[in-house]
């Protein structure tokens, strides 16, 4: 076993790994004079380069390693690292006095098979380490970037997939509950972290991510490539739905046309992608009770209460809509919430007409017999009360003014508080 085999093991892993050629000559040269200050029996504090210089050739592989004492006479030599004998100097170069500096080419070989293993296992360590450098550095970089890899292993925690010369994972919360993988499938998803965790480099993608449907976008949209129209929030249930709220930089483009496409061409490649999830695509608006309607989808009349101080709004819409307006899992409702930054209450007109209709059966005030009076003679809620004449309601068996005003009185207090 001789230094070209160490070179040899060091080419074929640069070669596999892309290191550049740059770093190889640092590697080389850390590593045998790793390997001379454990030779030489060097202090930790000790240089190995204040003794030896190690020289690369990158092109044929060869390695020289030199090392430079200085030649003093014999009864003051005490450190053979810094010194050499005059008579063993004198055996090496006949002409060497006593203060010269004396280079001499030392072989590895003669080191033994014990540091000649331990330069590949150095080696091995060194170009991991690099490795690890390298692709750190590499995917950092492409953070919110869409890649296209080959699922090759599915645990209940996360998914393995095979993207270039690297291993990235999904981890379960990071996936598409409503979605099904399988092992070779080709998938897309975006790049969302790299980080180091018990020395290897993590990197982490996502199809859960906001991101994901923010560069889907980009790529089936020009004009957001281009900077004309601009994605300013994505709010998602992945899997369910998504809201992207957009503005365009130029009062031409329509930038929701834009977005759809000639006959719905570009949102039906991002939906085909995103398996059927519904993406609602809506222009911002600052007026805020129009902003919320677009966000509602609401096409219908309808009618919405703004307390703007508040960021509250009361929703009351037609009962046959008002699944469609909740969405599926309350998706529709909690995007618009979180876009818009109003708490909504939605209810449905007959809801609302409960909640604000008074009945006389409600009214702990009131006695039972009372109760059944008013029944009897159809006066069920207090809507109904107060649209029917004094005069008619006197008219009942058992009324009297006394009697009115009471009821009155007392339903009066319901709507004061």
């Amino acid at each position: 076993m001789d230094t070209r085999e160490v070179v040899n093991a060091i080419e074929g892993i640069i070669k596999e790994k892309k290191i550049e050629r740059s770093k190889l000559s640092e590697i080389v040269k850390s590593i045998f004079l790793s390997i001379l200050k454990k030779k030489f029996n060097l202090d930790e504090e000790e240089n190995a380069e204040d003794y030896f210089s190690v020289t690369f050739n990158i092109d044929t592989g060869d390695v020289e390693i030199m090392h430079e004492r200085e030649v003093v006479a014999d009864e003051d030599f005490d450190n053979p690292v810094s010194q050499i004998k005059l008579t063993d100097a004198l055996a090496i170069d006949p002409d060497a006095e006593v203060g010269d500096d004396l280079p001499e080419i030392i072989d590895f070989n003669s080191f033994g098979r014990r540091h000649i293993i331990a330069a590949k296992q150095i080696l091995a360590q060194k170009i991991k380490k690099v490795e690890r450098a390298n692709t750190y550095d590499t995917y950092i970089e492409k953070i919110g970037e869409i890649i296209m890899g080959s699922i090759h292993q599915i645990t209940p925690r996360e998914i393995k997939i095979n993207y270039d010369d690297i291993e990235v994972i999904m981890p379960k919360s990071e996936s598409v509950f409503n979605e099904r993988y399988r092992r070779g499938e080709l998938l897309k998803a975006v790049i969302k972290d790299v980080y180091f965790k018990n020395q290897d480099v993590k990197v982490i993608v996502s199809r859960s991510d906001s991101d994901f449907i923010k560069k889907l976008f980009e790529t089936e949209v020009p004009e957001i490539s281009d900077g004309i129209i601009e994605i300013i929030q994505v709010a998602r249930r992945p899997g369910i739905r998504s809201k992207v709220i957009l503005e365009t930089l130029d009062s031409r483009v329509d930038p929701v046309g834009a977005c759809v496409g000639q006959r719905g061409a570009r949102i039906t490649a991002i939906v085909s992608e995103l398996n059927k999830e519904k993406i609602d695509i809506i222009q911002k608006i600052n007026e805020p009770k129009m902003f919320i309607t677009r966000l509602l989808g609401i096409k219908t009349e309808y009618q919405l209460d703004l307390d703007v101080d508040n960021k509250t709004a009361e929703v009351i819409v037609p009962d046959h809509i008002y699944d469609d307006v909740m969405g599926l899992r309350n998706s529709n409702v909690e995007l618009t919430e979180e876009v818009s930054g109003y708490k909504l209450k939605v209810m449905t007109e007959s809801e609302y007409e409960e909640m604000t209709n008074l009945t006389i059966e409600k009214v702990e005030e009131f006695t039972d017999e009372l109760k059944a009076l008013l029944a009897a003679n159809g006066i069920k809620d207090a809507e109904t009360f107060y649209e029917t004449e004094m005069e008619v309601i006197l008219q009942i068996e058992g009324m009297d003014e006394s009697k009115y005003n009471y009821i009155k009185a007392t339903l009066d207090s319901y709507y004061s508080e």
